[in-house]
Formats: C-alpha cells, structure tokens, sequence
C-alpha cells in the first residue's frame, strides 16, 4: 500500500500544482522564433511580466492593431521602446476612429510620423480648431518625412495652405538625408529648385558625374548652404582636406552661409583639430570659433576647442576665458563640469588673477570622478573627496522591487536575458529621480551585475548624482605581477564595461575587449591554449589575455599610463609614431595635457583620460582610503 502511495506521490504533485507552468526562458525563445501563438501560451503560464513582455515584443514587431498599440501604452507608459509602438499606432489608426479619441491619443504626445499628423490636423479641423490645424498641417509639412499616399492626402486636404511650403520642405528633406520624401516633392518646385536636389542627392550619395549636374544649377542658387555642406562633406569624404576646409572657411564666413549650422558641426571640429596640429593656429580657431551654433553638445565641443587653442597656441587667454565660459553654462556632466573648471582655472593664471584661478579650479574640483576634475583638485591643493572611497553599500529603495517595470527587469535577468535586462534598468534609470538612483543601482549590485550597475550609475552621473560603488565596480579580476589592479579594472571599465559577453563591430571580444589575433599571440606568451570561444564565455580566462598584453605594453613602453592606454586602445604601433612626431609626453619639455589633447583620434583621446581617471578612484575603492592627487605625476610617469 505505502509503495502505491509513493509511486502516484509525483502524480498527486502535479494535480496540487495546477496548470502547467514554463519559465520565462522558454517564453524569449518562442518570441524570437516569432512563434507568437506559443509564446503567448508559455507567457499564461509564466505570469503577468511575461504576458507584458510578449506583448511588448510582438507590438513593436508590428504584431497588433490599432487598439492594442493604444491599451499597451496607456498601460506600460514607463517601458522602453515605446517609441516604435507609438509610431506604427499613428500608422494603424481605424478611419473611422472619433476625432475626439485621436485627439486624446495625441494628448500628451506630439506625432512621430507623417501620418499621424496628418489625423491629428483632420481631428482638430474636425473639431473645430482650425488654426490648430493648420498649424500641424505646416509643421508635419515642414519636418516630417512621408509616403506619397500621405504627401498626397495633405495635399488634397491642406493644397493651398501649404503651396508656399513646398521649397522648404525639399529642402528639409534633403538636410535630413530623406532620399524618398525628397525625390516626391520634385514634381511640386521649380525647376531649378529639381536641379540643385538632384546635385545634392548626387554628392551625398557619392554618385559620378556630379560635376554635370551641379552644373545645371541655376546661378540664383549656386550659393544655396545645402549644395554647399554637399561639396564640402563630398570633398571631406574624398580626402581632400584643404578644398573642404576652404568650403567650410568661405560659408563661415558668409551671413546664412551654414544653413543648418548643426550639420556641419563634427566636420568643423576634426578640421579645426587638424589644423591646428599641422601648425596654423589661427586657422584652426576660425574654423573653431565661426560655428554658428547656440546650444548642444557640438556647440559646447567647439567653445572649448576655441578656448583650448585661443589659450595654448595663440596665447590669448581672455579670448580664451570667454569660450570656456560659454563652455561652462552648456554642460552638466561631471566629466564636462571638471573640464570647465579646469581650463577656466588656467585661463585665469594666465591672465596674472590667482585668486579667481583657484576658485575656477575648486569648482573643477567638485567633479573629481573625471580627469581635469582631479588636475583642477591638484592646482586647488584639494584633497581627494573621501566619499569615492566608499566601501559600505548604496542605500535601497523600499518600494522599487515592486515596481512592475522593474520586476519585468529582474525576471529578464534571473531568465538570462541580459541584454534585454539592461535596456530595461538603462531606460528605468534615465525615468527615475535622482534621489532613487541609489537604490537602483544597489538592485543592479545584488544580482549581481556590475555591467548594468556601472550602466545605471552613469545614468545617474548625468545627472549630478555620483554613485561610487556602481560607478566604479569592483567585479574579481585578476592582475598579473607588475601590472597595477587598478589599470586592469580601469581598461575593462572603458573596454566593455564589464559585459563579459560583448562583441565590438570591429570584433573584440569579452571583458577586455581582444581582438582574436592579440588573444592568440598572449595565449602562447603565457603558455597557455587559446580558447576563442572562451573570449566570451570566460571572464577570467579573458582577463588573464588582457593582462598579459597590458604587462607586455609596460614592458614596451615603461609604467607610463598615457602610453600603456594608447597602445591598448590603438595599437603600440601609433604610440611610437606620435611620439616619433610629436615629442615624448614623458620628457620634461613637453606639456602633457597638451599632448594628450593633440591626439589625433577622438576616440583615442577620450579613452585616455577615462582610463587615468579611474585609476585614482579604483585605487581609492580598492584600499577603502582616500589618496593623494597625483594625476599629473602620474601622466609623467617612465
């Protein structure tokens, strides 16, 4: 009898249990098998996360009218991604759907596309809100690309309104490389207005014979800034420099000769950049200076740079002062806040006023998790702030776990979709006040993820909130002998910030970010099998490989931080060639920082001075004890 009751025991399990259930796991693989039937089923049987989830997934694949686009965002307003799903509601909305619901559906939401505009300016027409209406109907007209059917249904509805508006919408076209909305709107300009969109359609797209039809430009229209910005960007593609920066230097310097003054603004600063390491300064601060901007990250870019060179090449330091200025009011990251401080500092001891120089440079000081920020705290004779040696753990949020959106977060990670995970904790994070921060990157260190919690701390960094031990995780990776702890977890912070599973385009792999050749010449230094599969699967076998090449780079190149960072980044090969070119940043007789500033590679630039940041701070972390300010001796060190 007792061996019946125990052969039908797992029977009688399966009866108390109820439905049968599946994991979230199990759930991903049938979306991504676009098995959405199966997955919906697996997702009943999972719990509500997974029915979000699923129907998340298959909104933003298209899969749903109208109705469920509409309930999906009214019910998940804080997920991510919504953008999409949003975009293809505007596509699908019914024909007959009450101007009163459109109206509401746009309610706290401008329209992403054409065709939403388009019911937007239909339903408060309808409505009876004409000059709304129009309104939307010239803004849609003038911003938006769109299919011929919707180009043709604003026409039919809004001809006259927006006949004066057919130029500039061809024109916005073309600025915003919409190649399709462009060609549509040909048959409605003038003709010599066809002749220069199909001269800029040619340069943009690199095509030949562009010589015939910029030709066919009329001469009212030969100094159009779009034609212009087309030569120019097709000469820069070309490698023909000194034509681009002639381009650029000629509409600078003409009233409205830029157009949109955006567009040209990365060109202008790798030209301004390039001039002023061939020597012609003046040059190089024109092209600087003449940016036409007033707000954005380019804007800001180009104020310091005509800062940087009115400064240290033209010796114009109140000039200078002005541009740093302009460059502190326009930023409010840590990074940018130090590097203002920073250079306003050095502005002001040129200038002979220290006691305005130090202040500058205590403000600097205030951001010391960035590099000029810990240069502005070594000028200020500041000590380093003991907070970014913190050792004990963030403070938690009580009520964030129960927050659905971040209970869809963690039940993606617990399934192993770690990616998925991420973008979810990233978008949370860029939603949250600054004062939950804290407690959502400790939620990300419990997992534990350090990759995800330095993702949520950077988020956070942006908004003025530093969170140390997010920021700069602490994640058990090795050093080998002769290599400092602190440059390892300094590299694999930049590299992949530890995301033991990324690949980079270019093809690096893992935690250290190796390129599969690099990885098999320091798997036979050490002596070891090179496992390429494990570049991916394996942090520690991956950290061992990138430590072996950063000993070998201190070997070639002494313990200097500067050098060792280039060469992992761009290849020892470039460290020997701008040294060859540019002066040893070690000797005595050559500035640092300058150097540094001068490379030519923005990437290259930006890694180092990630890299030698963190160090200080990674050296803080790992004894728990604040440390001297030292980072210019160390960016000297042989």
């Amino acid at each position: 009898m007792f061996a019946r009751i125990v052969a039908c025991f797992p029977m009688m399990l399966a009866l108390l249990a109820g439905p049968a259930t599946a994991d979230l796991a199990q759930v991903m693989a049938a979306v991504r098998a676009d098995k959405w039937a199966e997955a919906r089923t697996l997702a009943g049987q999972t719990g509500p996360e997974a029915e979000a989830l699923v129907e998340w997934r298959a909104l933003r694949a298209g899969e749903g009218d109208f109705a469920a686009c509409r309930d999906f965002l009214a019910r998940h307003a804080d997920w991510p991604g919504l953008d999409r799903i949003r975009a293809d509601a505007e596509q699908k909305m019914p024909p007959d759907l009450p101007a009163a619901r459109v109206l509401e559906f746009f309610a706290n939401a401008r329209p992403l596309t054409g065709a939403g505009a388009l019911r937007l300016a239909q339903a408060q027409g309808a409505q009876g809100l004409e000059g709304d209406a129009q309104a939307e109907a010239v803004l849609a007209w003038r911003t938006l690309p769109m299919g011929p059917d919707t180009q043709a249904d604003f026409l039919r509805l809004f001809s006259d309104l927006l006949a004066s508006h057919h130029i500039a919408r061809l024109d916005a076209m073309l600025w915003q490389g919409k190649r399709a909305s462009a060609l549509n709107m040909l048959p409605l300009v003038p003709e010599g207005w066809r002749s220069l969109a199909r001269a800029r359609l040619a340069l943009r797209d690199m095509a030949p014979g562009v010589d015939v039809l910029i030709g066919a430009v009329p001469p009212e229209l030969e100094r159009d800034p779009g034609l212009a910005f087309e030569r120019f960007q097709w000469r820069a593609r070309k490698g023909r420099n000194d034509e681009a920066i002639a381009i650029l230097a000629m509409q600078s310097d003409r009233i409205d000769g830029l157009g949109r003054a955006q567009s040209w603004g990365n060109w202008r600063r790798i030209f301004a950049r390039v001039e002023a390491r061939e020597g012609r300064p003046e040059r190089a601060y024109a092209l600087a200076a003449r940016h036409g901007l007033v707000e954005g990250s380019d804007y800001a870019d180009l104020e310091w740079l005509a800062g940087f060179i009115a400064l240290r090449l033209l010796e114009e330091p109140q000039t200078a002062l002005g541009h740093f200025g302009n460059f502190a009011a326009a930023v409010e990251t840590p990074i940018s806040l130090g590097r203002a401080g920073y250079w306003q500092g050095r502005a002001l001891e040129a200038l002979g006023r220290p006691e305005e120089a130090r202040a500058a440079y205590a403000q600097g000081a205030a951001h010391q998790t960035s590099f000029y920020g810990q240069l502005a705290a070594e000028r200020a004779g500041l000590p380093m702030d003991p907070a970014l040696a913190a050792t004990g753990p963030l403070p938690g949020v009580p009520d964030l776990k129960a927050r659905p959106v971040v209970k869809t977060a963690l039940a993606l990670h617990a399934a192993g979709e770690r990616n998925l995970a991420e973008v979810f904790f990233t978008h949370i994070a860029e939603n949250l006040r600054a004062t939950d921060q804290a407690g959502l990157a400790a939620l990300a260190l419990s997992l534990p993820d350090e990759h995800i919690a330095l993702r949520v701390a950077k988020v956070a960094a942006g908004q003025g909130v530093v969170l140390p031990q997010a920021y700069f995780p602490l994640p058990d990776i090795a050093a080998p002998e002769g290599v400092p702890k602190e440059l390892v977890l300094s590299i694999a912070r930049r590299e992949s910030e530890f995301d033991p599973a990324v690949t980079s385009p270019a093809g690096a792999r893992g935690l250290m970010q190796l390129m599969p050749a690099t990885a098999r010449d320091m798997a036979l230094r050490l002596g070891t099998v090179y496992r390429p599969a494990a570049l991916t699967r394996d942090a520690a076998y991956n950290a061992r490989l990138g430590g072996a090449y950063l000993a070998y780079l201190r070997e070639t190149f002494g313990t200097n931080p500067v050098l060792t960072t280039i060469g992992y980044n761009a290849g020892p090969s470039r460290v020997t060639a701008w040294i060859e070119g540019r002066g040893d940043p070690r000797e005595a007789g050559v500035d640092v920082i300058d150097w540094i500033e001068m490379i030519p590679f923005r990437e290259t630039r930006n890694y180092v001075m990630r890299v030698t940041e963190s160090m200080a701070i990674y050296r803080a972390r790992l004894s728990g004890k604040t440390q001297p300010m030292r980072l210019s001796r160390d960016l000297k060190a042989r």
